[in-house]
């Protein structure tokens, strides 16, 4: 029973998303290894590790055919108590974001636990929701600076914040400025910075970017 057990949990680890291996204990012989070093490692610090995996990277690369959606034009609408609901989207949104570092996953925890604003029920937004702040031109926001924010929102701090779509849901974007294509499967996530009106990708684990929180309204 025990060894039943033991391998349905080993199973369990290994095949989980959360899973990956440690850099320096790569096997680079082993696709299987170099393939999980992707979740979490750029493609400079694993050919650094095995220069002859070039190959090996390009069978792994996770992609996905999907594009990201738009939501309906929103509808803004300031509250009394510091957020901003989208009547359109059933949205509410903090009116600005959290001035605090996070890797996805503090940051995820943080809102679930968040009273800010006097409510609760924040979450993370996905790509498609945050990117519904953008604006077409920069425009001066509530925070007195101009930036690609709607303006009834205070982008006061000007960082870069997290969404929850990682890249293994979407792996191709085009901002205002260029494509940007990730193959970091679900080891990255997609974040917005209002002030340059532009998308980018990074490691889910870094704790260098921020959190702005929505939920949805009742």
């Amino acid at each position: 029973m025990r060894k039943v057990l033991f391998t349905i949990i080993l199973w369990l680890i290994t095949t989980s998303p959360l899973y990956a291996i440690d850099l320096n204990k790569a096997d680079c012989k082993n696709k299987e290894d170099i393939c999980n070093l992707m979740k979490t490692q750029n493609h400079f610090a694993i050919l650094d590790k095995c220069p002859g995996a070039a190959p090996v990277l390009i069978e792994c690369k996770k992609t996905s055919s999907a594009q990201l959606k738009s939501l309906p034009e929103p509808n803004f609408i300031a509250n009394e108590n510091g957020t901003v609901t989208d009547t359109a989207n059933k949205l509410v949104w903090m009116k600005t974001g959290i001035n605090q570092k996070f890797s996805l996953k503090t940051a995820d925890e943080y809102s679930l636990n968040s009273e800010d604003a006097g409510v609760t029920g924040w979450r993370i937004p996905t790509l498609t929701e945050l990117t519904s702040l953008l604006q077409n031109q920069k425009v001066q926001h509530a925070g007195g600076k101009s930036g690609w924010i709607h303006p009834l929102f205070n982008d006061t701090g000007e960082y870069y914040y997290w969404t929850v779509t990682t890249c293994e849901e979407i792996s191709e974007i085009t901002d205002r400025y260029q494509k940007k294509i990730c193959q970091q499967g679900a080891g990255a996530a997609w974040l917005v910075n209002f002030k340059a009106g532009a998308i980018i990708w990074h490691f889910v684990d870094s704790k260098k970017f921020y959190g702005w929180f929505v939920k949805d309204a009742e």
